[in-house]
């Protein structure tokens, strides 16, 4: 579910309005970090419910005034409701849902993405041993081999061969044509510019949301060394105590997609990047016209990677086949 609450700057219906959903989205049951707050030229405050304006017709940009009909308790919880029903929960693994919805800008604003979702419906067997392949990463620094692997799925009674297969037809993991693993998000086997220093290890992020998302999914301090693909400036982000600190504070982050589809690594991973400012961000977009992009400041950023890859070595189960 994306909910979207968008307002121009220093709207003064804002703070009732996000009241209002917040009391929604906790009658209903529904966490209240699945929000993504977006200024910008929108009629203000909307609530946008999966791309559908909660007052009705489909929301976009272009209007920026305080709008007259405010949305409503039960408008709110109709939207809600709604988006609640058509989630496919009951989806089996291996049905592969659209590997495309984790990387799109969303009306370029607000992301989405559906990996914690694709983890969550695993088999518990299956969600083991993806468990095991993000520990092994973020405790040696590297990827696990096939011997590892094999030692994962046979604590779980899993083939590893068949493991591995499921875990990319949900795009969790991306393997070459061998079979060895590209990706193990956010984790990459090889080096790339996202540098992440957790305690004594180092890391490699696929992306810059990715390596934003090391420290909430570990609980752990990080220290994040990446460039600037525009001017080639170096971007530091420090993670204490879950509370992130940008070097520059101007600092941004662009998310941006092809239109290739297909996995994350093809068709997002290489062009979600740090950059140093607003306007190093804008002229790098202004470069890349096939991409479809949208800049995130440090709270938005820092809340979609942790939504994101949080959850994945949380909840039940949550111990690594294989390991002591």
């Amino acid at each position: 579910m994306i909910v979207e609450l968008r307002s121009i700057p220093d709207c003064p219906n804002l703070a009732a309005a996000r009241d209002l959903l917040y009391q929604s989205l906790g009658e209903l049951g529904i966490a209240t970090r699945v929000v993504s707050e977006v200024l910008g030229d929108y009629p203000s405050p909307s609530v946008v419910v999966n791309g559908v304006d909660v007052m009705g017709g489909i929301a976009e940009r272009g209007s920026p005034a305080c709008r007259l009909d405010l949305p409503t308790a039960e408008h709110l919880r109709a939207a809600l409701q709604r988006a609640i029903a058509a989630e496919p929960d009951d989806q089996p693994a291996g049905t592969a849902l659209p590997v495309t919805d984790c990387c799109a800008p969303s009306s370029g604003d607000a992301i989405r993405t559906d990996r914690p979702r694709r983890a969550a419906r695993l088999p518990d067997g299956l969600r083991e041993v993806h468990r095991a392949i993000l520990m092994h990463f973020a405790t040696t620094g590297i990827a696990p081999d096939g011997t590892a692997i094999s030692t994962f799925a046979a604590a779980v009674g899993v083939d590893p061969a068949a493991a591995i297969d499921a875990l990319a037809a949900e795009d969790l993991v991306a393997v070459d044509a061998g079979g060895r693993l590209v990706a193990a998000y956010p984790f990459s086997p090889t080096p790339t510019s996202h540098m992440v220093v957790l305690g004594v290890v180092r890391v490699y992020a696929m992306c810059a949301i990715d390596a934003l998302g090391m420290p909430y999914m570990l609980d752990t301090d990080a220290v994040i060394t990446s460039t600037d693909p525009h001017t080639g400036q170096p971007v530091h982000v420090t993670v204490t105590d879950r509370s992130a600190a940008w070097r520059p504070a101007e600092a941004v982050v662009v998310y941006a997609a092809n239109a290739a589809g297909g996995r994350s690594v093809d068709s997002c991973c290489s062009t979600i990047n740090f950059f140093t400012s607003a306007g190093s961000a804008q002229a790098w977009i202004a470069a890349h016209p096939a991409l479809t992009a949208t800049v995130l400041d440090l709270g938005q950023a820092v809340t979609l990677g942790r939504d994101i890859f949080e959850p994945l070595l949380t909840g039940p189960g949550a111990g690594v086949p294989g390991q002591p």
